[in-house]
């Protein structure tokens, strides 16, 4: 074993300590997402997702590529470690990874161009204090069109 000083970066994640606590980030993974498709130079948008919106398997053109879009999902989950911010909306995309039509592209373009927008985001954990995990449902199983 060999002593390397403290973690500063550890597979696409970047750690950064302070006197305020601990930060987590990935940006340079964030940009290299983007930078690899095509997103780098993307207009920002405000959020991950648009109000109301509702994504169906059936609805749309199928892809060409469906690799990609697959790739591009995989890499956000992943991008969702230091990103809880985008959680709810790529669990949506990544429930039509099966067979995604063009919507579900768009819809993943839209997530992309969120993360353009609020490249610098992470969590930070800050020092003393109690730790509070605080958590939200949507339980509208009901407005699903799939099932």
């Amino acid at each position: 074993m060999k002593e390397l000083g403290e973690l500063e970066h550890f597979i696409g994640l970047e750690i950064d300590r302070s006197n305020k606590g601990i930060f987590l980030c990935q940006q340079k993974y964030a940009k290299d997402l983007l930078k690899k498709y095509g997103m780098l130079e993307c207009k920002p948008i405000a959020t991950p997702m648009e109000a109301n919106a509702k994504l169906c398997s059936e609805e749309g053109k199928d892809l060409e590529d469906v690799t990609m879009y697959r790739q591009i999902v995989g890499s956000l989950v992943y991008l969702t470690l230091s990103r809880p911010d985008i959680a709810y909306a790529v669990g949506v995309v990544s429930r039509f990874m099966q067979t995604p039509k063009k919507p579900h592209l768009e819809a993943v373009r839209r997530i992309l161009r969120y993360v353009k927008g609020t490249i610098d985001l992470g969590l930070l954990y800050k020092k003393g204090g109690a730790c509070k995990i605080v958590g939200y449902c949507d339980a509208d199983y009901g407005g699903d069109h799939d099932t």
